[in-house]
């Protein structure tokens, strides 16, 4: 009867510590279009405690993906060249930086020290890949789960969607950019 008290004991929930978290992880992302890099990929944020659920969130993420052109062949005009064989598998090419910025929203199971949570924000995304170098203006967003092992200190993952324009410089002009990301992480908070 004394172990079964103490397992219950255990199982519950309990208080989570601080107004300040940090984030940090590893996965890779899938660049869904032309001219969107994909890779492995480093995850970092910040996020400060607004009210009850919401959260101010603060990112600086990296892709490092491999050489462009992975099995594919490449096709030129005047302009600029592109991937153009059907083959081709660019999905995990290219580097980016990427910075956003924009609210995450938590919820808490009440026996159990499981968090879910939801992310949505505006990103800024130097690029780097195809000979193409540029930016991406656009929105991203996701969700995740993490289990709290202590009151400071939770692990979990997350998927993630990137997409609006990416602005390219020597004349390629401008096209759109999605991607798909993943990871696992721990998040620590004070």
């Amino acid at each position: 009867m004394l172990l079964t008290a103490t397992g219950a004991q255990a199982a519950r929930n309990f208080a989570l510590k601080g107004k300040n978290e940090l984030s940090g992880g590893f996965g890779f992302q899938a660049g869904l279009t032309d001219y969107t890099p994909g890779g492995f990929k480093w995850f970092n944020e910040y996020n400060r405690e607004l009210g009850r659920i919401v959260w101010l969130n603060v990112q600086l993420n990296v892709v490092l993906g491999g050489e462009h052109h992975w099995g594919g062949k490449q096709c030129c005009d005047a302009r600029h060249c592109w991937d153009c064989g059907w083959y081709d598998d660019h999905r995990f090419s290219g580097w980016a930086v990427e910075t956003a910025l924009g609210v995450k929203l938590k919820w808490r199971m009440r026996k159990i020290p499981l968090q879910f949570h939801c992310k949505v924000g505006g990103t800024l995304a130097p690029i780097f890949e195809w000979g193409a170098e540029g930016v991406e203006l656009g929105l991203r967003g996701g969700f995740g789960v993490r289990y709290f092992v202590v009151p400071s200190l939770g692990v979990g993952g997350e998927l993630m969607n990137d997409f609006g324009p990416v602005f390219l410089n020597h004349d390629v002009g401008w096209h759109f950019y999605a991607t798909f990301d993943f990871n696992v992480g721990v998040e620590w908070r004070f």
